[in-house]
């Protein structure tokens, strides 16, 4: 239950705490005292998006902190799920920050920073408040089957048929890029045909075009090239005008085999002289292998490696920035091109998974449907309880599901919310409804059902009473009371008739700071505040003996 909310530069409220009851507590005061301040903070904490204009006038900073106790098990369940550990109490808090034109929060439960969603969605299993766009919200059908679904909790039916539901999709969309038109498909084909054959026939091969660049390079500095083999090749292996490196070798390998007698280390230098040798030797035939231009006409050999480079050029500059890619295209090209000239048994194939899929997909729809019609008529039944209670006992509430022409990603309902709000009178959407008192209640009648559906702790409502008589505010008063025994709530009203029927009364009031500044504060009353608050609630700014009188009366039934 929400026990305790702290608000800090929020709007007109510099800092205020509010403790709530278990039972039923009511928020009145004048218009523009700050009731909605308390909306809004409450919204913040259910994870509503923030606005600049919520922070304080003058101030950078702003914070909301909300303190729930008495966690119900299932809550604590979801929670565990969602990472948020705690021991006994919850501390929910959104920290707004301007910076300039722009404004940063941070959402914190326990002191740990959390991200939106997970505040949202455990907030909302906390909390289940009734402002006036959830009332704009039923009248919407398209919201109807919402509502359903979250009465019948269908969640793990229409998670399996979404699954389904996708293959369906996937399939169709793949069929549909198959069945391209035949004019198309010949357009593509040849199309392709021609690229395929453009890459084949020049083959590049990888690597192919560094090795072509280097032996372009080798001819065209074939002169300087002959020059340096030979000069490496005189000097470390073969000389006819003096000795090579390898020659000087072997003269000193036979000198010091000739010192054997006195030189300790002969064997080991003598070793290691024939290995440089061979070194030396594999240098200079490396030399001469690798950079050896042998080629009878080197004008010829040089316009046939630019031709085909050329050729590879041609290739990249149409399919890609490397042979890699050119190559990697053309491959790509023949599955497009072998894809093209079987879709039509491609087609069939899929066409014969899809019978299995949407024979899936019908039997998941059917159960989504089943549940639904049952817990229609549990919640028609529920509805019809709460609004007899709430003196609309004549009123008929039904729940039509029709089936739609395909299949939609919910499964095959429409669902629409009718009522018949005069006997003899037919039943029409919610949408027709004009009396906003009979809203109103249709609204609190949802509340009620949902909450103990859904167990939810605490139910808020925003002026619920709005547009109804003081005799139909009486009967919600009670209905309220009565849930109170059940859940916690929490009403802003302007009905003396609500206000008399709580347990806890908040009043909330403004007034002006010796600094000039307007600031919003509540205050918890007692029975003489209560008589006082009531009475000018029935009465205005003229309070007489007769309002406090029947103030007086209002608050004796219960008290």
């Amino acid at each position: 239950m929400l026990r305790e909310l702290t608000i800090e530069n929020i709007a007109i409220v510099k800092r205020e705490s509010v403790r709530f009851g278990d039972g039923f507590s009511v928020i009145t005061g004048e218009t523009g005292a700050g009731k909605s301040i308390i909306i809004d903070a409450i919204s913040l904490i259910m994870g509503e998006r923030a606005s600049r204009e919520l922070v304080r006038s003058g101030e950078k900073c702003a914070c909301v902190t909300a303190l729930f106790d008495k966690i119900p098990p299932h809550i604590r369940k979801t929670a565990d799920e969602l990472g948020v550990n705690f021991d006994g109490e919850l501390v929910f808090s959104r920290e707004l920050t301007l910076d300039g034109s722009s404004l940063s929060s941070v959402a914190r439960i326990n002191g740990r920073p959390v991200s939106a969603t997970v505040m949202k969605t455990l907030a909302t299993n906390l909390l289940n408040m009734h402002t006036q766009h959830a009332s704009q919200m039923l009248l919407d059908d398209e919201n109807h089957i919402e509502y359903l679904d979250n009465f019948a909790q269908t969640e793990e039916l229409i998670s399996n048929y979404s699954n389904i539901y996708k293959q369906a999709l996937d399939g169709e969309r793949e069929i549909a890029r198959l069945k391209k038109s035949e004019q198309e498909k010949r357009r593509l084909s040849d199309m392709l045909k021609f690229q395929i054959n453009e890459i084949k026939s020049v083959s590049p091969k990888p690597g192919e075009e560094e090795a072509l660049e280097a032996q372009v390079a080798k001819i065209r500095n074939a002169e300087a090239i002959s020059k340096h083999v030979r000069l490496i090749t005189r000097a470390l292996y073969s000389n006819e005008k003096g000795l090579s490196a390898i020659d000087l070798i072997e003269k000193s390998a036979d000198a010091i085999e000739k010192l054997g007698d006195v030189l300790q280390k002969s064997p080991e230098f003598l070793k290691t002289l024939e290995d440089v040798k061979i070194k030396l030797e594999d240098i200079a035939e490396t030399v001469r292998h690798e950079c050896s231009v042998d080629i009878d006409d080197p004008s010829a050999a040089l316009d046939r490696l630019e031709q085909r480079l050329d050729a590879i050029s041609k290739l990249k500059r149409k399919y890609g920035a490397t042979v890699e890619d050119v190559i990697a295209f053309r491959d790509d090209a023949e599955r497009e091109l072998s894809e093209i000239e079987g879709a039509d048994e491609r087609i069939e194939d899929i066409k014969n998974d899809l019978k299995a899929v949407y024979a899936r997909l019908k039997d998941a729809a059917q159960k989504i449907t089943a549940a639904r019609k049952e817990a229609a008529l549990a919640l028609e039944d529920r509805i019809g309880r709460e609004l007899a209670s709430l003196e609309m006992e004549k009123v008929v509430f039904k729940i039509e599901i029709n089936q739609l022409a395909g299949y939609s990603p919910s499964g095959i309902d429409g669902v629409t919310f009718l009522v018949s709000t005069n006997p003899g009178e037919p039943l029409l959407p919610l949408s027709k409804i004009a009396s906003g008192g009979e809203l109103s209640r249709l609204m609190l009648a949802f509340k009620c059902a949902f909450a103990e559906k859904e167990m939810t702790p605490t139910l808020i409502f925003d002026e619920i009473d709005t547009g109804i008589s003081g005799r139909t505010s009486h009967k919600i008063g009670l209905k309220m009371r009565e849930s109170a025994k059940t859940a916690q709530i929490i009403c802003v009203t302007h009905s003396p008739q609500i206000a008399s029927l709580a347990d806890v009364h908040l009043l909330v009031s403004k007034h002006e700071t010796d600094g000039g500044r307007t600031e919003s504060g509540v205050i918890e009353l007692d029975y003489d505040g209560r008589v006082r608050e009531i009475s000018r609630i029935i009465g205005g700014e003229k309070i007489t003996e007769k309002t406090v009188t029947a103030a007086k009366e209002m608050l004796s039934r219960f008290l």
